[in-house]
């Protein structure tokens, strides 16, 4: 559904690359996309903002689970001449400022 599971964190990365390099960087993330573990999605931002921009979304339970994936690089190294700029935000989910939140039991 390229949604992420529900979870109390999630770590935001977004990747800006340098012009007319989006293709390249698709084809190395999707012949490293084996190598990875638990889920992660990647989106292209289609409008707004400096172009091309992807964003990576991986849930996780809590900070030291990001933290402790000092394994997994961000993005395969053979793309790292390809970007211009990386962001990493972790997002809380705050249970107070959510609409129509199922309740917990």
């Amino acid at each position: 559904t390229a949604e992420p599971q529900p979870t109390p964190r999630l770590e935001m990365t977004t990747v800006d690359l340098q012009p007319g390099k989006a293709m390249e960087f698709e084809a190395a993330l999707g012949a490293d996309s084996s190598k990875l573990k638990g889920e992660t999605l990647w989106y292209r931002m289609v409008a707004g903002g400096p172009l091309p921009r992807y964003l990576r979304l991986r849930p996780m339970p809590n900070v030291a689970a990001m933290l402790g994936e000092k394994s997994e690089r961000l993005v395969p190294e053979t793309v790292n001449p390809l970007i211009s700029r990386t962001a990493v935000e972790i997002l809380s989910l705050r249970p107070t400022m959510s609409y129509n939140l199922p309740t917990g039991k």
